[in-house]
């Protein structure tokens, strides 16, 4: 950082920022810089508990660096286009895409005791992942390279903020953290859960009829006391079903809407 030509005691800088515990406001530089900038993020001061849910593209990077801008935004939209729509039609909300990552969530599983809410976010996520094939039969049409990606889903408490750059809400907390970081215990074109979304899944029998859990990892920082172990679950549907049109599927709050042709493998 350049320093003013006109302060020779460069002390006097400091001077100008408030004390911590100060009552004075006269000389504080942060206090009025505060007060003539608009805050980016705003909490609300709400605190609700979601299902939130990370859909990130595998080696993306890698992938795009042969492509010329024109390929790199197509085959960015047509990812992202497509996981949004799926998430929409089963009512989730998206938050925002990050570069190759969605990250949305489900409003209705702030009531724990929801069973299609939860239902919801299970076969929201298994429809994305069916719906790897028609992407990639979409990017083929453009003669872009095939996609894979990992889906990550986990429910708790969440802190709600609204940013001045976005029309959505945005959530924040330990939630969001942990389902980002155990997005890569996925395998490529498939879904892991954590603990607690694991716990409320289990207690309704529509799922356990539907879906196989699998413990594949904990997290135990033994160097850390006290520290609890949190485990990650990889999830699969019991019957693998054949979706002819995933774009169409939706909630099955919504069956007499439902356009999509599935049927369980005999």
């Amino acid at each position: 950082m350049t320093k003013p030509s006109s302060i020779t005691n460069y002390n006097e800088l400091y001077n100008d920022f408030p004390v911590i515990g100060s009552a004075s406001d006269a000389d504080s530089l942060f206090r009025l810089a505060s007060s003539n900038t608009t805050e980016e993020v705003s909490f609300s001061g709400q605190r609700q508990k979601y299902c939130v849910c990370f859909i990130d593209m595998v080696n993306s990077t890698a992938i795009t660096s042969s492509l010329n801008d024109a390929q790199v935004s197509k085959y960015y939209a047509i990812f992202l286009n497509a996981m949004a729509t799926i998430a929409r039609n089963f009512g989730a909300k998206i938050i925002k895409n990050a570069g190759d990552c969605l990250i949305y969530y489900f409003p209705a599983t702030s009531d724990s005791n929801d069973k299609i809410a939860f239902n919801d976010v299970l076969e929201c996520c298994s429809t994305m992942i069916e719906a790897h094939r028609f992407i990639n039969a979409k990017l083929n049409e453009e003669r872009l390279p095939p996609i894979n990606y990992r889906i990550s889903a986990d429910y708790g408490m969440v802190e709600i903020a609204r940013s001045i750059t976005s029309a959505s809400d945005d959530l924040f907390g330990s939630t969001m953290n942990r389902c980002a970081k155990m997005n890569i215990k996925a395998k490529e074109n498939s879904m892991v859960i954590g603990n607690d979304l694991f716990s409320v899944s289990k207690s309704f029998s529509l799922i356990n009829e539907e879906y196989r859990f699998e413990e594949i990892w904990s997290d135990s920082s033994a160097a850390r006391v006290n520290e609890q172990k949190y485990p990650v679950y990889s999830v699969q549907n019991k019957q693998r079903r054949i979706i002819l049109n995933p774009f169409k599927c939706v909630s099955t709050r919504n069956t007499d809407l439902n356009l999509s042709t599935d049927y369980n493998e005999k």
